[in-house]
């Protein structure tokens, strides 16, 4: 086994024990440079067996993985600050596509007093959401029900989107990578949103801190691709330098 290989392996059982490591005590730890500990970091990302975030990285747990109620419960203080800022761009007489996601689902009370609303989701849970507000108009996208997601994919739902324009769409995310930029794990979820962002004046991204630094499995838009990014937390030098670059808004929530 070469150096690097042993280095991974110990990193590898440090993530296991602690669910989460930091570059700079790695670095001092195995007395190698922070720049080694970022490679390595990087290498276990690219196998699957971490996810980079903000100064190290944690356990590689999909959130797809988990149940949907449990999803919902994750980082539900940080989601419900992201939520009630999203619901900030949402004025009356909008039409607006919302997302299927947790994030996304933690604006909906934010928005049971706006007039003249009209919400369009290929999610039951968000749909569900309106049944006791008549102030707001629903259209549901058809199409095969996925359990997992609470939500309706395949050709229907696409062709069902491209009939709608919107005044906003409100997008989820499971990945934000440097040099990928947005990216997915299923083909479904990501050609459903590249279609969203295209059908409204107006599209915004919604991520907790966690999903920055993730590598999905498929690129669903470029970094410079969507209007506006609300998150909450710290985000990376990196990240911040690009959206500026790129004219994308970051709301902090």
């Amino acid at each position: 086994m070469s150096f690097t290989e042993h280095r991974l392996k110990l990193i590898l059982d440090m993530l296991k024990q602690q669910q989460r490591v930091n570059v700079k005590e790695l670095a001092d730890q195995l007395q190698v440079s922070q720049e080694s500990i970022r490679r390595d970091l990087k290498e276990l990302e690219t196998r699957g067996y971490a996810r980079r975030v903000y100064g190290g990285a944690v356990v590689d747990q999909h959130e797809s993985d988990q149940p949907f109620a449990e999803r919902l419960r994750v980082g539900a203080r940080e989601k419900a600050r992201i939520g009630e800022a999203a619901a900030s761009l949402v004025k009356d007489g909008m039409k607006i596509f919302i997302d299927t996601g947790t994030t996304t689902i933690a604006c909906l009370r934010h928005l049971e007093n706006r007039k003249d609303l009209t919400v369009v989701s290929n999610s039951i849970a968000v749909a569900s959401h309106f049944f006791t507000a008549p102030e707001t108009s629903v259209r549901v996208l058809g199409g095969r029900m996925r359990s997992d997601y609470q939500a309706t994919y395949g050709h229907e739902t696409v062709a069902a989107l491209k009939e709608h324009f919107f005044d906003l769409a409100i997008i989820a995310i499971s990945a934000i990578h440097i040099e990928r930029g947005f990216m997915d794990f299923g083909e479904d979820e990501a050609v459903l949103r590249r279609i969203a962002r295209t059908q409204a004046k107006k599209s915004v991204i919604v991520a907790d801190s966690s999903k920055f630094g993730r590598l999905g499995s498929i690129h669903t838009l470029g970094l410079n691709e969507i209007d506006a990014v609300i998150t909450s937390g710290v985000i990376g030098r990196e990240f911040s330098d690009q959206f500026s670059q790129s004219n994308v808004e970051v709301i902090h929530a």
